[in-house]
C-alpha cells in the first residue's frame, strides 16, 4: 500500500510540473537544472492558499484564485545570463502550432519581453507564456481561467511601476 501511495503522489507531482506547450516544457528541462538558473513550479492550490493570506486587495485576491499553475525559470547567473537569450531560442517555438495569441510584445537595444495567451474566447485566457530574453532571462508560465476584466481592473487599480514587477 506504501509503494502504491508513493507512486500516485510522484505521478501526481510529475503531472503537476507538466505543461501543454512543448517549447516551454523544453525551456525547464534544458536550463531547469543548472548552476545559476532557479526553476519554481507552484501548484494553483499553493497560491490560492497564500492569497487568503497576503495583503491584497479584492480583485488582486480573485486573480490568484484563478491561477491552476505557475512554472518560473530565470537565470540569475551574470556570465551565464551573457549566453543565454531565452526570447531568440523559445520565440518561434512558443507558438509553432498557431493556439496561442502574442498580447503583448516590447523590444529594446538590451532586452525583448513577449507575452502569450492562449485564449478560450475573447474575454478569457486559459494559458499565458511571458518570455524575456536579453541582458535578463526569464520565462514565466501560468495556467489557470483569467477573464480580461478581471486583468483589466487589477492593472487599473495598481500603479504601473509596481504591477508584475518581477524581481527575481
Amino acid at each position: 500500500m506504501k509503494k502504491i501511495s508513493f507512486l500516485i503522489l510522484i505521478a501526481t507531482l510529475a503531472l503537476v510540473s507538466c505543461t501543454d506547450n512543448s517549447a516551454v516544457n523544453t525551456a525547464f528541462l534544458k536550463y531547469g537544472h543548472r548552476k545559476g538558473v532557479v526553476s519554481i513550479t507552484v501548484p494553483g492550490f499553493v497560491v490560492r492558499f497564500a492569497a487568503k493570506f497576503a495583503d491584497l486587495e479584492r480583485e488582486e485576491r480573485q486573480l490568484l484564485s484563478s491561477i491552476d499553475k505557475v512554472k518560473v525559470l530565470t537565470v540569475e547567473d551574470n556570465y551565464l545570463n551573457e549566453d543565454i537569450d531565452l526570447h531568440a531560442e523559445f520565440y518561434n517555438s512558443i507558438n509553432k502550432d498557431g493556439r496561442y495569441e502574442e498580447l503583448l510584445s516590447m523590444k529594446s537595444d538590451d532586452e525583448k519581453v513577449t507575452i502569450y495567451g492562449k485564449m478560450v474566447d475573447e474575454d478569457v485566457i486559459k494559458e499565458m507564456v511571458v518570455l524575456v530574453g536579453g541582458d535578463d532571462n526569464a520565462l514565466i508560465y501560468l495556467k489557470g481561467h483569467f477573464s480580461t476584466q478581471m486583468i483589466n481592473k487589477v492593472i487599473d487599480d495598481s500603479d504601473y511601476h509596481d504591477f508584475m514587477s518581477l524581481n527575481f
